[in-house]
């Protein structure tokens, strides 16, 4: 290896680990508890099944490694350290397809740099338990099929995995499929890997990755994409534009300060570049396309993971001949990722906004709850239920109970246990919570107990405690006592 490449991957792999190091750190201890996403995605681990509600299964699949670290690493600091070893991995990736692309370490690293200026790699990926990983992938993908094209046919192999395991992270994966077909037909150098059994067979890998979760969908009604449906109405939306320039202000800001440095804006100069522009831009209209014409859900969670290659498919049209130096753009956002980073801490610090205060109650609560149980029957809390506020105790209470709501192909729960019997809750009992202020909901609770058929729940509690705001709320504790001895032939 050069010395001049030696040097500059031990620059960008020093400056990925400590980026990666420094939000692990400020994110576990200033953060007061993990968002909702988290819980979904522990459950999604805990069922092992080859598909979920919302997604795919290798977002329970990448939580499950954090069970299997646990003593060792606490389940709410793998949360924060996984998204953002995922992002560092992503990163590295843009720099290598920046460097693959532009032969220029100045400008490969600058693509790296530049994602500073978006939440994409940092905050704004916290709160989904699925974002992240295409934030690690989208970038290989493009990688690999630039090097499967022009470099060795030998990388359509790790480029089908990476679009595969993508896909099973969330379906949107599968947009970027159709363009770069298109282009393995249309571009001449990439219609040559017709030509070789390689391609053949790197393409039976994404049936084999997919094929478990298509049969999951079948048995569960195609609970995912349902639930797409849902939130989505059909109607113009005309917030759209704002919430492109939203995300996509990064590569604005790029693009205005490159253009005050005297760069100019041309066709790409080489096929790679080309081949960038053919793959990403058409899957990146379509779905603004979609989503001009539906309205409600988070608009913003869809296109928060294109920002991650904003940069190079800017740079595929940037001449930077004019451009004598960009050495003080290279400083600029490295200082601009010192100066997120603690304003990042700080917000939390100094609870500007309640930020540092959002769901502080969960841990404590949770816990209190689970010694309420523990007083009564002296023995472990295995099952909760009765609404989404028990969800917090599957993930802190002592005990880690799972959820007594079975899977129901009309309800759909979206946490839900693939395995319990009545059986089960007869034997170890559960807690049923309702949600703060409010009583039980008849039909959660119908659902709850559908599988012991006949089954009330005749002792209950009030159990109060304060709120983020410092407003004491109060729920509701149903019990159903644990058999001592239940005879499972009964």
């Amino acid at each position: 290896m050069p010395f001049e490449v030696r040097r500059s991957f031990l620059v960008v792999g020093a400056f990925i680990l400590v980026y990666v190091t420094s939000w692990i750190v400020i994110t576990s201890l200033l953060n007061s508890a993990v968002p909702y996403d988290a819980l979904e995605a522990l459950n999604w681990a805990y069922t092992g099944e080859f598909g979920s509600p919302k997604n795919p299964y290798f977002v329970g699949w990448v939580m499950s490694l954090g069970l299997l670290m646990e003593p060792i690493v606490p389940i709410s600091v793998y949360w924060y350290a996984s998204h953002f070893i995922g992002v560092g991995t992503g990163m590295l990736g843009v720099w290598l397809l920046g460097k693959r692309l532009f032969g220029d370490n100045q400008v490969a690293i600058l693509s790296l740099l530049s994602l500073n200026a978006s939440g994409i790699i940092n905050f704004d990926i916290i709160p989904y338990n699925d974002n992240y990983l295409l934030v690690t992938m989208w970038p290989y993908v493009f990688l690999f099929f630039i090097k499967a094209v022009y470099d060795n046919s030998y990388y359509w192999y790790p480029l089908a995995l990476v679009c595969g395991l993508a896909a099973m992270s969330k379906y949107s994966s599968c947009v970027f499929l159709p363009s770069m077909f298109a282009c393995t037909l249309l571009v001449p150098r990439a219609r040559k890997a017709y030509q070789s059994a390689t391609i053949y067979l790197a393409i039976l890998l994404l049936p084999l990755i997919a094929l478990p979760n298509v049969v999951w969908l079948s048995k569960h009604d195609f609970a995912a994409f349902n639930w797409v449906e849902s939130q989505l109405t059909i109607g113009l939306n005309t917030s759209l534009p704002v919430i492109f320039l939203a995300v996509f202000y990064p590569v604005v800001l790029l693009a205005m300060i490159l253009r005050r440095l005297g760069a100019r804006w041309s066709s790409p100069d080489t096929p790679e570049k080309r081949l960038i522009l053919q793959v990403f831009l058409p899957p990146l209209v379509f779905v603004l396309g979609y989503l001009l014409v539906h309205r409600g859900g988070n608009m913003t969670e869809w296109l928060q993971p294109f920002v991650v290659l904003g940069s190079v498919v800017l740079f595929c049209v940037t001449d930077f001949k004019q451009i004598q130096s960009l050495q003080s753009m290279l400083r600029f956002y490295t200082g601009l990722s010192f100066i997120v980073l603690m304003g990042y801490a700080l917000v939390l610090i100094m609870n500007l906004g309640g930020a540092s205060a959002k769901n502080n109650f969960v841990k404590k609560t949770s816990v209190d709850i689970n010694a309420i149980w523990r007083e009564r029957y002296d023995r472990p809390l295995k099952y909760v239920g009765g609404s989404r506020f028990s969800h917090w105790l599957t993930f802190y209470a002592p005990d880690r109970p799972r959820v007594v709501t079975p899977w129901s192909n009309e309800r759909k729960p979206n946490i839900y246990n693939a395995s319990i019997t009545g059986d089960d809750v007869r034997r170890d009992g559960a807690l049923l919570i309702s949600d703060p202020g409010a009583p039980f909901d008849e039909d959660t609770l119908a659902l709850d107990l559908s599988t012991v058929p006949g089954t009330k729940v005749s002792e209950h509690q009030e159990f109060s405690f304060q709120n983020e705001r410092g407003k004491t709320v109060t729920v509701i504790l149903g019990f159903l006592p644990p058999q001592e001895s239940f005879n499972l032939d009964q």
